[in-house]
């Protein structure tokens, strides 16, 4: 609290009383990374807007509990509902996938992983509602599939390192006699990628459908269904695709993928 106090913070210079300035109604909880990105932006995140995702998650979570009686295992669903919801950034899922089917990805997306990776371990299910929690567990496994297969090629933006994306140093090596070898290795990455992201909005549907049937008939029942969108048309010939994911056509693909991948890494055992 000291730190968010302090004279030089937006909290810290507010003309409120300071007893006022920490009564449950002028608090809102947030990680580390999203008080420093608000308290270093004032302008796009003025108080009236901080205020407005303030009342909206909690509207939302009367909505969630409203018909349902308050029990240990509500609070769990809850929980990980609300925080899945707020880590994956789901309201602003076009810009992740603007980012995502370009083999981008905001370094947010991969901080979520730490989340991701905690809960699956941590949390004790209570085992009251099966489909919501295999719902969730798919969702969590998916994501963590597709990032963690992500980092394996991408660094750092050097000029934004807001960002991270694919490794190409390889090509400033010249001559490189192993040009070739790297490039279908991240042709490969990039396949793979790309079914791992539909993979995981093919589970985002799943863990929505069950979320709007057990708690919030609402929840983001305007957008409907999560599209992978290739505006690009990266991976269908040049053409703006627009795709609800299959869950067939994706095992297929991944598994003709990952045996390509196994037959690139005996061939280039010791490329060295």
């Amino acid at each position: 609290m000291e730190k968010k106090n302090n004279k030089k913070s937006p909290l810290g210079i507010s003309k409120i009383p300071l007893e006022v300035r920490n009564e449950y109604s002028n608090l809102i909880l947030l990680c580390a990374n999203d008080h420093e990105k608000i308290d270093s932006d004032v302008i796009n995140w003025p108080v009236e807007l901080l205020h407005k995702i303030k009342d909206d998650h909690e509207l939302w979570v009367e909505e969630s509990l409203a018909s349902q009686e308050l029990t240990p295992e509500i609070v769990v669903y809850s929980n990980i509902i609300d925080n899945l919801n707020s880590y994956l950034k789901l309201d602003n899922y076009n810009w992740f996938m603007n980012n995502a089917i370009k083999n981008i990805l905001h370094k947010d997306f991969v901080d979520a992983l730490d989340f991701v990776e905690e809960r699956k371990l941590a949390i004790d299910w209570p085992g009251s509602n099966i489909p919501i929690e295999k719902a969730i567990i798919d969702l969590m496994q998916s994501y963590s599939d597709y990032v963690n297969h992500f980092l394996k090629h991408a660094i750092v933006d050097e000029i934004n390192f807001e960002f991270y994306r694919e490794d190409t140093t390889y090509k400033r090596t010249f001559p490189n006699p192993h040009y070739h070898m790297y490039a279908e290795s991240n042709m490969l990455w990039v396949k793979k990628n790309f079914f791992l992201l539909s993979s995981y909005v093919y589970y985002l549907n799943e863990f929505t459908k069950k979320v709007r049937e057990c708690f919030n008939p609402l929840f983001h029942l305007k957008r409907g269904k999560f599209l992978v969108i290739d505006d690009f048309g990266m991976y269908h010939g040049g053409k703006s695709t627009l795709m609800l994911p299959v869950l067939k056509d994706i095992e297929f693909h991944l598994n003709t993928i990952n045996i390509q991948m196994e037959n690139f890494e005996e061939e280039n055992k010791n490329p060295f």
